[in-house]
């Protein structure tokens, strides 16, 4: 079925990018003059005349004509490798790769000896994407002839789809020992190190293929998220225009949005989450990103419109809830805000911020032995998160508990002296908590800087609400009036 599976156009581990099909020649069998002479033939040699008259349409592309005959053949011996295999050639050859499968299979249960058939096979279940399918092929093939090297290219490049990175390199880098000049090899090594987080040998690997074969997209793809995730956002930058101009794919836009994003292009960004999700309307990463946008540029209806979204296409993805919950947090929408927490409780009971948000807004609520609940929950589960700790604090001091408030006090303020703290970006929530901790501590000026940050972060974030709350909290505590835009340092 054409020439042996050799490093032709690769495929990412990230991309959907169909891969070039090759598969081997099946065995038919020859009809000899002496079998077409007999007197009589048996029904294997009956077969075999069919499958002879199968191999002549097959060679003349008559796949209707190569079909009735290797179906007749089967018929007639329905226990002969070859009439199977001949057939699994007609579906090969009209891209019915499911009906390959199953006459392979077959062909393999009535003759396991061939390697051929496991070969032909694991390259069938190549093009389908079962990966681990094509491991056992290939395993049974290297066990039997270790030097088989297409198989050995093929099961590596199983490895890599199944993400056994690690595992995939000694065969890959046999593969370049063999092939130096082979751009596939570079590219899946260079796919394998970057997964690894080995950043600059993937870029190694990566430049290489690219200086073999400088025009393949998917080089340059693999390149740039490589680049990405090493921080060079202008390198990404390049190999993602690269990418797009030579193969616009949605998963390039919504990836090279988050550049634009990190670059504060956010123009640029939403048109890319926009053209990802024209090229494909199920991609769920680019409503999810575009909300991101949104809110940052303080599109709020936008933002829950894109989250909205996001969760209609995806009912398990928490960033999106989490996200939106803090909207309706910021709008002073609890109820909504509590619900959108609730799911995410329910899909991860491990994540730290639904407890933390839910602790919050009973403190806020007055429903202070419900929030005291929630937070230990949220400490239960990130310990280091200091904001869940200096609101922990503030109620307990709020009901009377002051033993147990400075405790809380005293460990949050631990945290942040060893470099503890989990360090992500600040919301007015911590702000407010720690302000008024550092109060309680008899650190007034602390306190109001700290109250301040949490003031411009609640106009950062729209939070009307919470502006007014620290507002009426600075005044109350007596350590500062009027205009709290005010640079906080000064």
């Amino acid at each position: 079925m054409s020439k042996p599976d050799s490093p032709s156009t690769p495929t990412s581990v990230a991309e959907n990018i169909s891969p070039t099909a090759d598969l081997v020649p099946a065995t038919s069998p020859s009809v000899t003059a002496a079998d077409l002479a007999a007197p009589s033939l048996s029904g294997q040699g009956v077969a075999m005349q069919y499958c002879e008259r199968g191999r002549k349409s097959l060679a003349l592309k008559d796949y209707a004509q190569a079909r009735s005959a290797y179906k007749i053949a089967i018929e007639w011996c329905p226990q002969l490798a070859a009439t199977h295999s001949g057939m699994a050639q007609v579906c090969y050859d009209v891209q019915d790769y499911t009906g390959a499968l199953t006459a392979l299979t077959t062909a393999i249960e009535c003759d396991p000896a061939p390697v051929n058939f496991y070969y032909q096979r694991a390259l069938v279940n190549k093009i389908l994407k079962n990966y681990d399918r094509v491991l056992v092929d290939c395993q049974k093939i290297l066990a039997h002839d270790p030097n088989h090297t297409s198989a050995s290219w093929l099961n590596a490049v199983a490895l890599v789809k199944t993400e056994n990175y690690q595992t995939a390199l000694p065969n890959l880098d046999r593969h370049i020992q063999l092939s130096p000049q082979d751009p596939n090899g570079y590219y899946y090594r260079g796919v394998c190190h970057e997964r690894l987080e080995n950043f600059l040998q993937a870029l190694v690997d990566l430049d290489r293929a690219i200086e073999l074969q400088p025009n393949h997209p998917i080089f340059h793809h693999a390149r740039g998220r490589t680049r990405q995730k090493s921080g060079d956002l202008p390198g990404a930058l390049i190999d993602f225009n690269t990418t797009i101009d030579r193969k616009p794919q949605a998963i390039v836009y919504e990836q090279r949005s988050e550049i634009h994003r990190c670059l504060g292009s956010h123009d640029e960004a939403l048109q890319d989450c926009t053209s990802a999700i024209k090229l494909n309307p199920q991609l769920v990463n680019a409503y999810f990103r575009r909300g991101l946008i949104y809110g940052e540029r303080g599109d709020i209806d936008l933002a829950l419109q894109d989250y909205g979204s996001t969760i209609g296409i995806d009912h398990q993805h928490i960033d999106a809830y989490l996200q939106r919950s803090w909207i309706y947090f910021r709008q002073n929408n609890y109820d909504l805000a509590k619900v959108d927490c609730q799911v995410v409780q329910s899909l991860d009971s491990s994540c730290f911020w639904p407890n933390y948000i839910i602790g919050v807004i009973e403190s806020i609520s007055g429903l202070k032995r419900e929030a005291i609940d929630s937070l230990t929950k949220a400490i239960e589960i990130s310990a280091n998160y200091v904001s869940a700790r200096y609101h922990r604090g503030i109620v307990y001091h709020q009901l009377g508990d002051i033993t147990n408030a400075m405790a809380d006090f005293e460990q949050a303020r631990i945290i942040q002296a060893r470099g503890l703290e989990r360090l992500v970006d600040r919301d007015e929530t911590g702000f407010y908590a720690e302000g008024i901790a550092l109060q309680h501590l008899g650190q007034p000026e602390a306190a109001r800087k700290v109250l301040l940050f949490g003031a411009l972060a609640a106009k950062r974030f729209n939070n009307n609400s919470f502006h007014q709350l620290i507002q009426a909290q600075i005044e109350s505590l007596g350590l500062l009036s009027g205009d709290l835009s005010q640079d906080p340092l000064n």
